[in-house]
């Protein structure tokens, strides 16, 4: 152990050491208590932990000097490469899902006249569990992405934007536990994840409308009031969509351009075009 001079330091003062721990007592009977595990990795990036200056608290005086602790670093790079594996990881179950496809008729898959839930209904679609499982696991990471995104906000729509990101990361992800099978669930699942899917874009695109330095390129205003747009016209077509058999399945399909499903599509896509123009805008961010 290295001697440390200590005799400066009068009765009940407390002396922290980096790296070491921190000594109590007086000059004449320290007493040495050591922190608990390795020294801070590499990995990551450490900070710098300052105590408040010296003061005296019930007769105990404080010294302190810098603690080094870790602090896991996600860099620009790591977050867009999250949006990117979530966005393309939706869309690949979602076409693994759709070929094969056949519905109670015998007809083929079609986004003009099908609603998305239904590639994930296992009473009728071949690869269901391909298509819930990867919405399971997309909607996670969708939902991890809003909410480390929401550390690079700051001033009064951080708070918005982590509420409402976060509600439609588990909405998302529900879509999937709870399959079209289970359509009561289900149902309550996919109206809140449309429902803030549109508010996320929106609030965002506000803070970025409004930030003096976002360190986002104001282009993303484009993706963004398409989100806006899109999923706004979806809420009012659905508003008024009442099909004959609520708790069955659909009845008299049109064959051609349903409006309802085709504007659920656009909102989806519009969404994760909006993901991957940010993912995109943070891989030309400078790494932390």
């Amino acid at each position: 152990m290295v001697d440390r001079a200590i005799d400066d330091k009068s009765p009940d003062t407390l002396v922290v050491v980096s790296g070491e721990g921190f000594w109590t007592g007086s000059s004449t009977l320290p007493h040495l208590h050591h922190f608990s595990g390795a020294e801070p990795s590499t990995w990551g990036r450490p900070i710098d932990v300052f105590a408040p200056p010296a003061v005296d608290r019930e007769g105990l005086r404080v010294a302190t000097t810098p603690i080094r602790t870790l602090s896991l670093s996600v860099t620009p790079r790591r977050l867009a490469l999250l949006g990117l594996v979530s966005t393309s990881l939706i869309l690949l179950v979602i076409a693994v899902a759709a070929f094969p496809y056949r519905g109670r008729l015998g007809e083929a898959y079609s986004p003009l006249n099908h609603f998305i839930s239904e590639l994930g209904e296992i009473s009728v679609s071949r690869l269901a569990w391909a298509f819930n499982l990867g919405i399971v696991v997309g909607g996670m990471g969708l939902g991890t992405f809003l909410l480390l995104l929401a550390s690079r906000l700051n001033g009064p729509f951080k708070t918005p934007f982590v509420a409402v990101g976060l509600v439609a990361g588990v909405s998302g992800t529900l879509v999937g536990v709870f399959p079209m099978d289970y359509l009561s669930t289900h149902r309550i699942a996919s109206d809140v994840f449309f429902l803030t899917g549109g508010l996320v874009a929106g609030i965002f695109s506000l803070w970025l409308l409004t930030a003096r330095r976002p360190g986002f390129t104001r282009w993303l205003l484009v993706p963004g009031a398409e989100v806006v747009v899109v999923f706004g016209t979806f809420i009012a077509a659905y508003s008024t969509y009442h099909p004959a058999n609520p708790d069955g399945p659909i009845l008299n399909r049109p064959t051609g351009l349903w409006g309802v499903p085709f504007l659920e599509w656009a909102s989806l896509l519009s969404l994760l075009l909006w993901v991957a123009c940010v993912s995109i805008d943070l891989l030309r961010q400078r790494t932390d």
